[in-house]
């Protein structure tokens, strides 16, 4: 099974395992503290009469009456980490509930990763929860913008100059509802991580992205990236990828853990990083939910003089050596 993994994983870039998780322990939990945090929010934007009638509804309705409601925009209330960027002393909110914790340290899922980067493995923070919810009209220019999609990049590109080129980087997508390309799955270019760290920059909105990425629609092969709940998808941290639109009527829950080899930078210095596995028992320091949650909060509450809960470079080489359009050549 660990040959098939690795042998798959670095031919194609990716690789969907099946079955790996269980509805009722692993999935259901998140989906209920998901609800948990609508209702909370539901009795801070809505009268005590509003709420009662709110609080029948299924979570999909509750979020979109709370994006119909507020002005305020949910995407990083529902991340299960303090966004990258805010206001100085802004007291922000997000979902980090035990049920995420524990998927973090699910041996269902370690087990996995260590067919891949070895026993020993640290918990990497550049993780995110996403509610997707539809977008009925994407336009001529879905494929730039923060909302409803991602754009084209590999997830080394996301990491600092410490990191990249020097960590074992193993990204764990994990759908908590049945994706497809309706409704906004990934989209994924095989054998892309062959093609080495490319160039990347930032888009019109402001979002990371390949350079020169509107020439992969035209040139390279694409498949998209569908998965059953219980399913996990193994990235590889340069597989070009990114997500489609969702033009179907529901929301799209998903979340990306990941995952690097001890003894590597996370990328992300000034966010917790700590063992969850090892040959050593000694060395797993985090083992309870509150130790989890005093670590994000020790890391937001020293970012919160600065504004921001951490930086990067971008990956640019000079002479434009590694952008897209070079390696079509």
């Amino acid at each position: 099974m660990k040959d098939k993994i690795n042998k798959e994983l670095k031919a194609k870039g990716f690789i969907r395992i099946r079955k790996v998780l269980n509805f009722q322990k692993d999935i259901k939990p998140v989906l209920n503290d998901l609800e948990a945090k609508a209702d909370k929010l539901i009795e801070k934007y809505f009268t005590v009469k509003e709420a009662k009638r709110l609080f029948k509804l299924k979570f999909q309705d509750k979020f979109f009456a709370l994006t119909k409601k507020s002005e305020v925009t949910f995407e990083n209330v529902f991340n299960n980490r303090p966004p990258k960027n805010f206001k100085k002393h802004e007291n922000v909110e997000y979902f980090n509930p035990e049920s995420i914790f524990n998927l973090i340290k699910s041996d269902k899922i370690l087990n996995v990763v260590e067919k891949i980067i070895g026993k020993e493995i640290f918990s990497n923070p550049i993780q995110t929860f996403r509610v997707k919810k539809p977008n009925i009209n994407p336009g001529k220019n879905f494929m730039d913008g923060l909302i409803g999609r991602t754009p084209w990049h590999q997830d080394e590109g996301t990491m600092n100059k410490k990191a990249r080129f020097k960590t074992d980087l193993v990204t764990v997508w994990i759908p908590f509802t049945k994706t497809n390309a309706k409704n906004g799955c990934m989209l994924a270019v095989p054998k892309s991580n062959k093609l080495g760290l490319l160039n990347h920059h930032h888009g019109s909105k402001g979002q990371v992205e390949i350079k020169n990425s509107e020439l992969i629609h035209k040139y390279s092969k694409m498949v998209p990236l569908e998965a059953d709940v219980g399913d996990i998808i193994i990235l590889d941290k340069r597989l070009i990828h990114c997500s489609l639109p969702n033009v179907s009527k529901n929301i799209r829950i998903s979340m990306d853990i990941r995952f690097h080899k001890a003894g590597q930078s996370s990328g992300r210095e000034p966010l917790p990083s700590f063992y969850v596995r090892s040959a050593k028992k000694e060395k797993i320091k985090v083992k309870t939910y509150q130790q989890w949650v005093a670590l994000w909060n020790k890391a937001y509450m020293k970012s919160l003089n600065k504004g921001y809960t951490f930086k990067y470079d971008l990956p640019v080489y000079k002479h434009s050596k590694q952008d897209y359009s070079k390696k079509l050549n």
